[in-house]
């Protein structure tokens, strides 16, 4: 027999082989496509969806207090900015300052907006009106998205007559002292005037010279009837007193994405991990040590209950492995509250565990295995917010209910109420959380022993 003959034969043999294991062969060829539909998902969610902006909205809270038809305008402009979703919605309770300033300060939300009183007053003088912002300072992408948002819904809510006086807070925030505003008023104003002219000439050349193109494009670069776009030119010098909450044990060097990169990759690698552990069953299956361990004494399902205690023990050393990295290189204080990092950890540790076991019943051989826990590990670490810090985004009810199906959003978001929000274990999002990974727990634990019994010991 040539080589390329016997070639051919072995790899007819290996093909044969391959193809045997259905499941396997069809988790291997779905596992690919499914991880591009979930990726396409996410990044569908993180690109804004249908709204057509460059990322998906901030979500920000406004109090009403003034309550006057200028607040209600500038209210409903809020809602039409593309970076912006506005809570409450119409259809929900109106929001009050005293509630949102302690949700804040809960770490429950991270921008609250107050119209206080006299803001309908003052646009009636031709004044700026006064806005105030509750904030959590160390958000800085939700702040940008927001004051983007401001700007639009200040231009669209006071239109261009107030161009000058914002124009003046610019260059009093660039350094220009306040007593000199009626100067740099009339600067301004003459400032404004002459650039709207040349705004509506450009308009009207582009317009004669590429028709409803060149309209088209001048129309995209200026605010109205000619008025420059001033909110490209500056995204600050909306008039908003900005008051900051901060939980004082937060460590300065953490950033909301830290905190959720350490948590989510950790539970991530975590479940890969004790996926690994778990198929210990089928090897031992498959190596013919299982037959004997079923003979001997004692209860059968002590052989599963051992593994699940083997796998709890090295998820365990990972985790300390991998919490101890992110406490040493980026300063994630996982032991600022011990009690509750044990309360969440065990809670985690214990679904993580369950589900590696439940995979590890279920396959009935190390391909499907394999290949079934890559697949759901991955999507529901896109989906659930291991990856992208999906939890920040205003997301609709539907796709909440598919996150709240994940075990990796409930254990991720357990540990960023711990390190990021200072949440302590009597907190309800704790506590929620932690009832939801017990749950699993054991719901899984219940279908694995099942399984096992069916598989294992009835084989």
């Amino acid at each position: 027999m040539t080589t390329v003959a016997a070639a051919l034969v072995i790899a007819r043999k290996d093909l044969r082989l391959y193809f045997r294991d259905r499941t396997g062969v069809a988790l291997g060829f779905l596992l690919p496509i499914v991880l591009v539909a979930a990726m396409g998902f996410v990044s569908h969610l993180m690109a804004g969806g249908e709204s057509g902006s460059a990322f998906s909205r901030a979500t920000l809270w406004v109090a009403d207090g003034d309550g006057s038809d200028a607040s209600r305008e500038f209210v409903a402009a809020l809602r039409e900015a593309k970076t912006i979703a506005v809570r409450p919605r119409p259809d929900e309770k109106p929001a009050e300052g005293a509630a949102l300033r302690r949700r804040i300060a809960d770490g429950d939300l991270h921008h609250a907006l107050l119209i206080e009183e006299g803001f309908g007053a003052a646009i009636g003088r031709g004044e700026l009106p006064p806005l105030r912002m509750l904030r959590d300072p160390d958000r800085a992408l939700e702040e940008q998205l927001i004051s983007i948002g401001l700007m639009h819904a200040t231009f669209a809510a006071l239109g261009p007559d107030f161009a000058a006086p914002l124009t003046t807070r610019a260059l009093e925030l660039a350094g220009l002292p306040p007593e000199w505003r009626e100067r740099t008023l009339a600067l301004a104003r003459g400032f404004s005037r002459g650039v709207e002219a040349l705004f509506r000439e450009r308009e009207e050349r582009e317009g004669a010279g590429r028709g409803k193109v060149g309209a088209e494009a001048a129309a995209a670069g200026s605010d109205g009837a000619g008025a420059p776009s001033f909110d490209q030119m500056f995204t600050q010098i909306v008039p908003v007193t900005r008051e900051d909450f901060r939980p004082p044990e937060r460590p300065r060097q953490l950033t909301f994405m830290l905190a959720q990169t350490v948590s989510g990759m950790s539970v991530m690698m975590l479940m890969f991990g004790l996926v690994a552990c778990a198929t210990l069953l089928l090897r031992e299956r498959e190596g013919g040590t299982l037959p004997r361990l079923l003979l001997a004494p004692g209860a059968r399902s002590a052989i599963l209950w051992g593994k699940f205690l083997f796998t709890a023990v090295i998820g365990l050393l990972q985790l300390v492995v991998l919490f101890g990295f992110g406490a040493s290189v980026f300063h994630v204080d996982v032991l600022r509250d011990p009690v509750t990092f044990a309360a969440v950890t065990l809670s985690v540790l214990a679904t993580c565990t369950a589900f590696g076991m439940l995979i590890g019943a279920w396959a009935r051989t190390t391909k499907q295995a394999e290949g079934l826990s890559t697949l759901v590990i991955l999507v529901m670490a896109a989906v659930g917010g291991a990856w992208f810090p999906l939890q920040m985004l205003e997301l609709a009810t539907p796709v909440k209910v598919i996150m709240g199906c994940t075990l990796t959003h409930w254990a991720v978001s357990a540990y960023q109420a711990l390190f990021w929000k200072g949440k302590d274990l009597a907190d309800p999002e704790l506590l929620t959380a932690i009832g939801v990974l017990w749950g699993f727990a054991l719901a899984a634990s219940a279908l694995a022993r099942r399984l096992f019994e069916r598989r294992y010991v009835g084989s």
